[in-house]
Protein backbone atom coordinates (compact mmCIF):
# COMPACT_ATOMS: atom_id res chain seq x y z
CA UNK A 1 0.00 0.00 0.00
CA UNK A 2 1.77 2.90 -0.80
CA UNK A 3 1.93 6.44 1.33
CA UNK A 4 0.12 9.49 0.64
CA UNK A 5 2.40 12.15 1.69
CA UNK A 6 0.79 14.36 4.25
CA UNK A 7 0.40 17.55 2.23
CA UNK A 8 -1.83 15.55 -0.40
CA UNK A 9 -3.71 14.08 2.59
CA UNK A 10 -4.59 17.89 3.76
CA UNK A 11 -5.36 19.63 0.37
CA UNK A 12 -7.89 16.19 -0.42
CA UNK A 13 -9.45 17.12 3.03
CA UNK A 14 -10.08 20.91 2.10
CA UNK A 15 -10.79 20.47 -0.93
CA UNK A 16 -14.48 20.67 -0.85
CA UNK A 17 -14.38 24.02 1.56
CA UNK A 18 -12.18 25.48 -1.21
CA UNK A 19 -15.54 25.95 -3.16
CA UNK A 20 -16.89 29.26 -3.65
CA UNK A 21 -20.58 29.41 -2.00
CA UNK A 22 -23.58 29.26 -4.04
CA UNK A 23 -25.49 32.88 -4.04
CA UNK A 24 -29.34 32.29 -4.47
CA UNK A 25 -31.39 34.88 -6.58
CA UNK A 26 -34.59 34.70 -4.59
CA UNK A 27 -34.27 33.25 -1.20
CA UNK A 28 -37.32 34.63 0.42
CA UNK A 29 -40.80 34.28 -2.26
CA UNK A 30 -41.53 38.15 -1.68
CA UNK A 31 -37.74 38.32 -3.02
CA UNK A 32 -39.29 38.12 -6.47
CA UNK A 33 -42.22 40.44 -6.71
CA UNK A 34 -39.73 43.42 -5.87
CA UNK A 35 -38.71 45.31 -9.23
CA UNK A 36 -35.12 44.23 -8.95
CA UNK A 37 -34.92 44.17 -12.70
CA UNK A 38 -36.53 47.74 -14.91
CA UNK A 39 -39.86 46.35 -16.93
CA UNK A 40 -40.41 49.07 -18.97
CA UNK A 41 -43.77 49.53 -19.08
CA UNK A 42 -44.62 45.93 -19.92
CA UNK A 43 -47.68 45.15 -17.44
CA UNK A 44 -46.70 42.63 -14.48
CA UNK A 45 -49.36 39.75 -15.75
CA UNK A 46 -48.10 40.46 -19.92
CA UNK A 47 -51.39 41.16 -21.37
CA UNK A 48 -51.45 43.96 -23.50
CA UNK A 49 -55.10 45.49 -24.58
CA UNK A 50 -56.10 44.62 -27.64
CA UNK A 51 -58.03 47.69 -28.70
CA UNK A 52 -54.77 49.97 -28.41
CA UNK A 53 -52.44 49.39 -30.51
CA UNK A 54 -48.69 49.01 -29.11
CA UNK A 55 -45.94 51.41 -30.17
CA UNK A 56 -42.08 50.04 -29.75
CA UNK A 57 -39.94 52.57 -28.51
CA UNK A 58 -36.62 52.18 -30.41
CA UNK A 59 -35.43 56.00 -29.98
CA UNK A 60 -31.78 53.90 -28.62
CA UNK A 61 -31.55 53.15 -32.12
CA UNK A 62 -31.27 56.25 -33.74
CA UNK A 63 -27.75 55.79 -35.27
CA UNK A 64 -28.06 52.99 -37.33
CA UNK A 65 -25.35 54.27 -39.75
CA UNK A 66 -22.81 51.41 -38.96
CA UNK A 67 -25.35 48.74 -40.59
CA UNK A 68 -25.89 51.06 -43.90
CA UNK A 69 -26.26 50.16 -46.71
CA UNK A 70 -28.94 46.96 -46.25
CA UNK A 71 -30.11 45.19 -49.57
CA UNK A 72 -32.71 42.52 -49.75
CA UNK A 73 -31.86 40.20 -52.45
CA UNK A 74 -34.83 37.91 -52.29
CA UNK A 75 -37.15 41.58 -52.18
CA UNK A 76 -37.54 43.98 -54.42
CA UNK A 77 -40.34 46.76 -55.65
CA UNK A 78 -43.76 45.86 -57.12
CA UNK A 79 -46.96 44.71 -57.07
CA UNK A 80 -48.24 42.46 -54.16
CA UNK A 81 -50.99 40.21 -54.33
CA UNK A 82 -53.10 40.50 -50.95
CA UNK A 83 -53.73 37.40 -48.96
CA UNK A 84 -55.15 36.19 -45.90
CA UNK A 85 -52.15 34.86 -42.73
CA UNK A 86 -53.35 33.28 -40.20
CA UNK A 87 -50.76 34.27 -37.51
CA UNK A 88 -52.31 35.25 -34.10
CA UNK A 89 -50.20 38.01 -31.83
CA UNK A 90 -48.42 39.21 -35.12
CA UNK A 91 -48.10 43.05 -34.61
CA UNK A 92 -48.19 44.93 -37.57
CA UNK A 93 -45.14 45.84 -39.42
CA UNK A 94 -44.50 46.91 -43.13
CA UNK A 95 -41.68 46.59 -45.42
CA UNK A 96 -40.64 49.53 -47.63
CA UNK A 97 -37.40 50.35 -49.44
CA UNK A 98 -35.81 53.97 -51.06
CA UNK A 99 -37.42 53.33 -54.21
CA UNK A 100 -40.51 56.35 -55.25
CA UNK A 101 -42.93 53.31 -55.12
CA UNK A 102 -42.15 52.68 -51.41
CA UNK A 103 -42.11 56.22 -50.74
CA UNK A 104 -45.46 57.57 -52.10
CA UNK A 105 -46.91 53.86 -50.77
CA UNK A 106 -46.05 55.24 -46.73
CA UNK A 107 -46.91 59.24 -47.35
CA UNK A 108 -50.43 57.79 -48.90
CA UNK A 109 -50.39 55.45 -45.72
CA UNK A 110 -48.09 56.89 -43.10
CA UNK A 111 -51.69 57.92 -40.70
CA UNK A 112 -53.00 54.41 -41.28
CA UNK A 113 -50.09 53.02 -40.20
CA UNK A 114 -49.29 55.34 -37.34
CA UNK A 115 -52.73 54.48 -35.92
CA UNK A 116 -52.56 50.39 -36.17
CA UNK A 117 -49.01 50.63 -34.46
CA UNK A 118 -47.15 49.02 -37.08
CA UNK A 119 -43.27 48.56 -37.05
CA UNK A 120 -41.47 50.18 -39.91
CA UNK A 121 -38.29 48.14 -41.28
CA UNK A 122 -36.83 49.30 -44.13
CA UNK A 123 -35.49 46.48 -46.64
CA UNK A 124 -33.15 48.56 -48.85
CA UNK A 125 -31.26 51.49 -48.16
CA UNK A 126 -28.49 52.69 -49.86
CA UNK A 127 -26.95 55.39 -47.26
CA UNK A 128 -27.90 57.64 -44.96
CA UNK A 129 -29.57 59.47 -47.08
CA UNK A 130 -32.30 57.05 -48.58
CA UNK A 131 -33.47 56.52 -45.21
CA UNK A 132 -33.89 60.16 -43.82
CA UNK A 133 -36.01 60.22 -47.11
CA UNK A 134 -37.98 57.01 -45.48
CA UNK A 135 -38.46 58.34 -42.40
CA UNK A 136 -39.57 61.60 -43.73
CA UNK A 137 -41.95 60.19 -45.23
CA UNK A 138 -43.68 58.94 -42.31
CA UNK A 139 -42.17 61.04 -39.46
CA UNK A 140 -44.43 59.43 -36.30
CA UNK A 141 -43.41 56.04 -37.32
CA UNK A 142 -39.78 54.68 -36.31
CA UNK A 143 -38.40 52.29 -39.20
CA UNK A 144 -35.53 50.86 -38.99
CA UNK A 145 -33.12 49.20 -41.71
CA UNK A 146 -33.23 45.37 -41.82
CA UNK A 147 -32.31 42.61 -43.79
CA UNK A 148 -35.61 41.39 -45.29
CA UNK A 149 -34.41 37.99 -47.04
CA UNK A 150 -35.50 35.60 -43.46
CA UNK A 151 -39.42 37.60 -44.04
CA UNK A 152 -39.55 37.33 -47.19
CA UNK A 153 -38.67 33.62 -47.41
CA UNK A 154 -40.89 32.74 -44.46
CA UNK A 155 -43.95 34.80 -45.97
CA UNK A 156 -43.01 33.85 -49.39
CA UNK A 157 -42.87 37.01 -50.98
CA UNK A 158 -41.08 39.18 -53.41
CA UNK A 159 -42.26 42.94 -53.63
CA UNK A 160 -42.29 45.65 -51.14
CA UNK A 161 -44.11 47.85 -50.38
CA UNK A 162 -46.11 45.64 -48.37
CA UNK A 163 -48.10 45.70 -44.72
CA UNK A 164 -48.15 42.55 -42.58
CA UNK A 165 -50.94 41.69 -39.89
CA UNK A 166 -51.98 38.92 -37.74
CA UNK A 167 -54.37 38.12 -40.19
CA UNK A 168 -53.46 39.56 -43.93
CA UNK A 169 -50.44 40.63 -45.75
CA UNK A 170 -51.33 43.62 -48.49
CA UNK A 171 -50.09 46.10 -50.12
Amino acid sequence: MKRISLTCYFILLLAPFAQPELTVAGDQPSDFTQPDFPAVGVPINNRVQADRPVHADLSNFADVAWILPISSSRLSPGPVTPRSLKMPGLQPCFLVGGDPQSLTWLRQRAAELHEMGAAGLAVEVADNEALARIRAAAPDITILPVNGNDIATRLQIEHYPVLITATSLEQ
